[in-house]
């Protein structure tokens, strides 16, 4: 760097500089009050400062549905580097695989992912993918350290055919390879929620608990969903304790004796309903623990749902799949002004917290704004 005797004005460059951190400043003040304001995908790794004082209920993002698949990118951190804010990953609880959980779209038998690790080192060392869920969650770590003020980050993880506590891989076990593997001081859990105040998540949420969007930088939110393949054997009566209600049922006995800071995710419901609470499907003391719904997006905004009963308790809401709510859009190429308007449609009329698609090379998309409630 050049010294201020080498350079014949330095005041100049510094009037300059100063002259341009005002005018940033400036804008970013104008910004953040801006009604119904989006932040740009580009923001996403290095903080999205517009929203930093606004509550994570209030805010609307969008992410990749399926993040680990090797057709959309090489890394599943890839979607994080263009603004997702949201990441899901299909994983198995598969029996008696050595690696955990398997991570694949379709073979519940072998890994088939974009996660990588590495063996031997020096000129011995070789990068491998199809890593299992505790590869990913390793990527997905290593990223937010190499990022730590990075924008909150939800992560959704589809149990394909659900928990099974027989063969090690149970709520427990996966709330432990979360912790491990991310990192506890990277995660905002239940009990970070509810610190020494609330009784449970909802009475937290209903009190406006959400922390604000700097609070949660540099952390995920996790939440396993009932998966696609779980619901078929419900359907015909072979598994009758779904994701959500097993894992709700080990938050709230995790309450009721005073461990709850050993879990790492967020019951999710994936059941919600057009009439009324849909937490009424389960006993009493499971209820107050769903405060995360999610469903596709053409249910909620085709089915009749009272989205803004959602948004007015200020639970949270993922849609997903939101290409095909009509006029349909390509899945994986769309028009990139249709794709951004999807978006900002699903955000403000949809009251969605987070909005999930397949899209990766469309940046218009992954796009922050204000959830209109």
């Amino acid at each position: 760097m050049p010294s201020d005797r080498a350079n014949p004005r330095p005041w100049r460059r510094r009037a300059c500089a100063l002259a341009a951190t005002v005018l940033l400043s400036l804008a970013s003040a104008w910004v953040s009050t801006a009604p119904g304001h989006a932040a740009t995908a580009a923001d996403a790794a290095g903080g999205t400062p517009a929203f930093d004082t606004v509550p994570l209920n209030e805010i609307s993002v969008s992410g990749l549905h399926n993040a680990y698949d090797k057709s959309k990118s090489q890394s599943i951190t890839t979607g994080l580097d263009l603004g997702a804010h949201l990441l899901e990953i299909d994983a198995y609880s598969t029996y008696g695989n050595p690696g955990g959980w398997i991570v694949s779209h379709s073979d519940p038998l072998v890994n088939d992912n974009n996660c990588t690790y590495t063996t031997g080192s020096g000129v011995f060392r070789t990068t491998w993918r199809n890593g299992s869920l505790r590869t990913c969650l390793d990527d997905l770590r290593a990223w937010s350290d190499a990022h730590p003020r990075h924008d909150p980050v939800y992560l959704k993880l589809e149990l394909k055919w659900g928990f099974r506590s027989n063969a090690g891989m149970g709520p427990a076990q996966l709330d432990q390879l979360v912790a491990e593997h991310l990192g506890t001081g990277n995660l905002f859990t239940p009990a970070d929620m509810l610190g020494t105040t609330y009784p449970t998540l909802d009475a937290a949420a209903q009190a406006g608990a959400w922390p604000t969007w700097d609070r949660l930088r540099g952390k995920f939110i996790v939440f396993p969903i009932t998966g696609t393949i779980e619901n078929r054997l419900a359907d015909h009566k072979l598994d009758n304790l779904s994701t959500e209600q097993e894992y709700a049922q080990r938050v709230a006995d995790l309450s009721s004796s005073d461990r709850l800071g050993e879990a790492s995710m967020w019951p999710a419901m994936t059941r919600p309903s057009p009439n009324g609470d849909p937490r009424l499907l389960y006993a009493a003391a499971l209820r107050p623990w769903f405060v995360i719904f999610d469903t596709q997006a053409t249910r909620w905004l085709n089915d009749g749902y009272a989205m803004s009963w959602y948004c007015r308790n200020h639970y949270l809401t993922v849609e997903g799949s939101a290409e095909s709510v009509s006029p349909a859009l390509d899945d994986t190429h769309p028009d990139p002004t249709a794709a951004a308007q999807r978006v900002q449609y699903l955000a403000q009329q949809g009251h969605s917290s987070a909005t999930t698609f397949d899209w990766v090379n469309t940046p218009g998309a992954y796009t922050l704004w204000s959830r209109n409630c």
